[in-house]
């Protein structure tokens, strides 16, 4: 393996390498990982091996790699390297998870039942449906109030797309003129 370059980036805390490796088969990243390890005497965790190219019908490779100083600067500069778009997706999975209602059955609905169906059960007497109906209780939210009970939702004011004439410059009242009249004529 053959060096072309080695640069030190002193703000990222790392060792940027360029090499070239003569190689039969097409080598894969934890190869080259090994290979740099060995050559460098760094712990593999330390090294990100970022791109290998090679040319076609040639045994040339030409490997892109950084060294870090330790494990934990090369994860702070992989949460760096996350773009916008993983980012928000990231935001919206936590927000779809924080919306899910947590459905909790009252401790009366989950103890009550199945003692009341053991007990219509082992009697004999009367069905099961009519012990669980009673222990049943209609919850309901906020916002199903009857229509007239209800309280008018305030919408926003919408605001006219153009803006009347009377508020423009006489110059941009020439323009819209004029493009109008261009208009009334493309359509004759």
């Amino acid at each position: 393996m053959e060096t072309k370059q080695d640069t030190r980036n002193e703000l990222f805390k790392r060792q940027e390498l360029v090499l070239e490796l003569e190689s039969d088969k097409n080598p894969s990243f934890d190869e080259v990982k090994k290979k740099i390890s060995e050559d460098l005497g760094k712990a593999e965790e330390n090294i990100d091996v970022y791109n290998i190219y090679g040319n076609f019908g040639q045994k040339k490779f030409t490997i892109k790699a950084n060294v870090y100083d330790s494990k934990e600067d090369l994860e702070e500069i992989k949460k760096l390297e996350i773009t916008s778009k993983q980012r928000k997706e990231g935001v919206k999975d936590e927000v779809k998870e924080a919306e899910k209602p947590v459905e909790e059955k009252p401790a009366e609905e989950e103890t009550g039942n199945s003692n009341q169906e053991g007990e219509s059960q082992a009697e004999g007497s009367g069905s099961s449906s009519d012990n669980v109906e009673d222990t049943k209780t209609e919850e309901k939210p906020a916002d199903t109030a009857p229509v007239e009970e209800r309280e008018p939702e305030e919408e926003p004011e919408k605001k006219p797309e153009h803006a009347p004439e009377e508020d423009k410059p006489e110059e941009e009242k020439k323009a819209v003129k004029e493009e109008r009249e261009m208009e009334e004529e493309a359509k004759e």
